[in-house]
């Protein structure tokens, strides 16, 4: 949890300091035509083809990670290092070249996903600052360093605000939800599904 706030905290930094030197203009992005419209299941219900492509992106790229990190060497070595640093040193894995290439996987994930949402969401200066800490609800409430456990907390946070937002306002919905986290937070502190380490 430290590090993760310790990244909020940064990302808020350099966020002021990119507004500070390039000014905190709203670009517009122009979507290719074959995103543009919508696919009518029923007269009630259109779903856009953007949000699609975002779904279907999100698949892939959680599908590459999942293989990455639990089929390929570099993804043993990557849980090794995660679980215990020092043994990991011990049999020989270059702690250090791991945090690299770790720090440059999800570089490149956050890239992907913020190329995605400017096809669903403002490019303005408050970019992402909404979705912030729900973000952190989902990795905390699922279990830092877990798989299944943030695909599990990110759908059940997003249903569960999206079924309240239809009953009542969207920041009671947001103060509910967090609740229920915080909750079940205090249960078990390790979130939904946390990482089984023998000691």
């Amino acid at each position: 949890l430290d590090t993760l706030l310790a990244t909020w905290g940064l990302s808020l930094i350099l966020q002021q300091l990119y507004r500070s030197v390039f000014g905190a203009r709203e670009v517009g992005v122009t979507l290719p035509d074959w995103l543009m419209g919508s696919i009518s299941l029923t007269d009630m219900i259109e779903i856009p083809v953007n949000g699609l492509f975002v779904l279907f992106l999100t698949a892939i790229v959680t599908a590459a990670l999942w293989f990455i990190v639990y089929r390929s060497a570099f993804g043993r070595q990557l849980r090794a290092v995660v679980l215990n640093r020092p043994m990991a040193g011990a049999v020989g894995i270059n702690t250090a070249l791991v945090d690299r290439l770790t720090f440059g996987l999800g570089c490149g994930i956050a890239g992907i996903a913020g190329c995605a949402f400017t096809m669903i969401g403002s490019t303005g200066p408050t970019a992402g600052q909404l979705y912030i800490v729900d973000t952190f609800l989902v990795v905390v409430f699922g279990g830092a360093g877990t798989i299944i456990g943030t695909i599990a907390s990110a759908f059940s946070i997003a249903q569960a605000q999206s079924i309240m937002e239809f009953f009542m306002s969207g920041s009671t919905a947001k103060v509910l939800t967090l609740l229920a986290v915080v909750i079940i937070l205090m249960i078990r502190p390790k979130g939904l599904f946390s990482i089984k380490v023998r000691h």
